[in-house]
């Protein structure tokens, strides 16, 4: 445990000679140094070349006083992160096709969108989890003297499994909308889910 917090300490010290100063000290966590899939672009690497095809991932973190409500907290984040970045996929389709569109009204709909891709995701799967115990200093530029914990959590999603909940969003909500913003909307929930499948396929 010594020599994975002098690891974690070190790496804490070279970040601090980049440029970057922290205003904590890293006193404990559950690898000796951070890993590479806390970085978005690197998360998908958690897996084989194979099972990276039937999959997306996505990481968040979190900060809490507690270890587990740090995790969980982690973990709700990047599950509303996958619904967040596919609605932004989903909109930017909508926008290409509805050209007039209201960007005040563009805004709402994303965040209903979002919403509702959220209710019905599931099988939202916990990949990796990583934290550490940190000791915020005044005297290194934190607010107040304080201890708590920096949670990253990354999670995975079949891909099949995304292009059900769509599909179900779809089914439930579609009928709210009317005119263009429908005709918009079918296509670019269709769009995303034909992307969805070929990814699988390929």
């Amino acid at each position: 445990m010594k020599n994975k917090v002098l690891t974690v300490a070190a790496l804490s010290l070279l970040t601090a000679c980049a440029g970057f100063k922290p205003d904590y000290e890293v006193k404990d966590a559950s690898e000796t140094s951070k890993p590479a899939w806390t970085t978005q672009s690197k998360t998908p690497k958690i897996d084989s070349s194979a099972e990276r095809k039937t999959n997306r991932y996505f990481v968040a973190d979190a900060v809490n006083v507690d270890k587990g409500l740090c995790l969980r907290s982690a973990e709700v984040n990047a599950t509303r992160k996958i619904a967040s970045e596919v609605a932004q996929e989903i909109m930017g389709a909508f926008e290409e096709n509805r050209k007039s569109a209201d960007d005040s009204a563009n805004v709402k709909m994303k965040e209903k969108l979002e919403q509702n891709i959220q209710v019905n995701l599931h099988g939202v799967v916990v990949a990796e989890k990583y934290w550490e115990r940190r000791a915020y200093l005044k005297s290194l530029g934190a607010e107040k003297d304080s201890v708590g914990y920096k949670c990253d959590v990354a999670v995975k999603i079949k891909k099949d499994a995304l292009a059900d909940a769509l599909e179900m969003y779809k089914a439930k909500t579609m009928r709210t909308l009317k005119g263009e913003d429908k005709a918009a909307m079918e296509k670019a929930v269709d769009k995303t889910v034909e992307a969805l499948k070929a990814d699988e396929n390929e």
